[in-house]
């Protein structure tokens, strides 16, 4: 078992060449060491962080998840003042917020794109990233390592001898490659920062699944320029699942962006979101298998990752009668309060560890319900085999999964 400490990643990282990073990613991957004597006040702790590094997480925070805080309280306030003045105010300053122009990552300049920039290793100390890999897991082997810059064979354009068929006798993970997010809490962050490093971790830069509103909620829209989210309907992700794209990035040491065919998604949704409590790991996925059908159809790899520290991140706060869930849902939009560390909408510093299980789904053109549900116990059975596996090294011995 290895362990990848992101939080030792140097501040100049996405300055450094190739060769640079790997030679940074190789000195901070070491076996992983496990906490026995961990207890509910004895978890990991935060690594030390800078106070440039803390202020740029924090002013992330309060932009993103604070403006759409304030404009409901404002609108409540307007309502009880009976002040169609405040309310008038309110909603042009949401609508300027909403609709101004904004990049839509990634472009052929990559303009707006936040991944390489100080706020994306800000955030990993911040939680204090460290990602378990089980290298006895043959689809495991050579994530994170210098082996996914050859993305001719580890993603599957050739094979072996090079014959260039399409088909691989590649043992590692291939595109398309579906990354399942566990779980929602509030916000997972840890799946954020993922979305900044993947490129390491597999060779390709990841699309994430989120419901249209995402673009035009004031404060939370700025997240898209690290999500870079798209439609979670099925058409939408199976464009991303077939795409392949190159960027050559101008202004640097020639590095080379590649996304398309890797998506994230967040399987316990919304509901997820209302379900998260302090202390309580808990995945709520219910009867939906239709993610499941379509990485069959796509002959996709699953990539089911748990990050442990989300549910402890930000405390929930809802009506006792879920009219707030029930509203949400309808909407596809999290309508909820919480509130994290000094009792503002900023997660406390929670150390966040990645475990992850792999699964590759076979093609199917028209999967049958009980494929689908193999599939689905496969994959949901290995997260939580890997779970109970991997969590004396992330600090929560203590700890059970329920899924349901």
């Amino acid at each position: 078992m290895q362990v990848i400490r992101l939080w030792q990643l140097p501040s100049n990282f996405f300055a450094l060449t190739s060769s640079q990073q790997w030679d940074a990613i190789e000195s901070i991957t070491c076996p992983a060491t496990a906490y026995p004597n961990a207890g509910p006040r004895q978890r990991r702790t935060p690594c030390a962080i800078s106070i440039q590094d803390d202020l740029l997480a924090v002013v992330f925070f309060l932009v993103t998840l604070g403006i759409p805080l304030g404009i409901a309280m404002s609108i409540v306030a307007s309502i009880v003042l009976q002040s169609l003045r405040l309310l008038g105010l309110t909603l042009a300053v949401s609508a300027i917020l909403a609709f101004h122009p904004l990049p839509r990552p990634p472009t052929s300049d990559m303009k707006g794109d936040w991944r390489r920039t100080r706020l994306s290793l800000a955030l990993v100390r911040y939680f204090s990233m460290e990602v378990l890999i089980d290298r006895n897991d043959p689809l495991l082997q050579e994530v994170g390592t210098r082996a996914v810059q050859d993305s001719d064979v580890f993603f599957g354009k050739t094979n072996k001898a090079g014959n260039g068929t399409g088909k691989t006798d590649h043992d590692g993970i291939s595109l398309p490659l579906v990354c399942l997010a566990c779980p929602h809490g509030v916000f997972n962050y840890g799946a954020i920062i993922w979305c900044a490093i993947s490129q390491w971790f597999v060779g390709w830069e990841q699309y994430t699944a989120a419901a249209p509103i995402i673009h035009h909620v004031p404060g939370l829209r700025y997240m898209n320029q690290l999500l870079w989210a798209e439609d979670a309907g099925r058409k939408s992700i199976q464009k991303v699942l077939r795409e392949r794209c190159e960027v050559d990035v101008e202004g640097t040491y020639d590095e080379k962006r590649k996304f398309g065919g890797m998506l994230g998604i967040v399987p316990d949704g919304i509901l997820g979101a209302f379900r998260c409590k302090g202390g309580v790991d808990e995945l709520a996925i219910g009867p939906r298998r239709g993610l499941m059908r379509l990485c069959m159809e796509d002959g996709a790899t699953v990539l089911a990752a748990w990050f442990f520290g989300t549910t402890d991140m930000l405390t929930v706060v809802q009506d006792p009668f879920g009219i707030m869930e029930y509203a949400s849902r309808k909407m596809q939009a999290g309508m909820m309060g919480f509130y994290g560390r000094w009792g503002l909408p900023v997660p406390r510093r929670i150390p966040v560890s990645l475990c992850v299980a792999p699964y590759k789904c076979a093609k199917v053109d028209n999967p049958t319900k009980e494929d689908v549900d193999k599939v689905h116990d496969a994959v949901y059975g290995g997260l939580r085999r890997v779970y109970d596996e991997q969590k004396i090294y992330a600090g929560y011995p203590d700890r059970t999964l329920h899924i349901s």
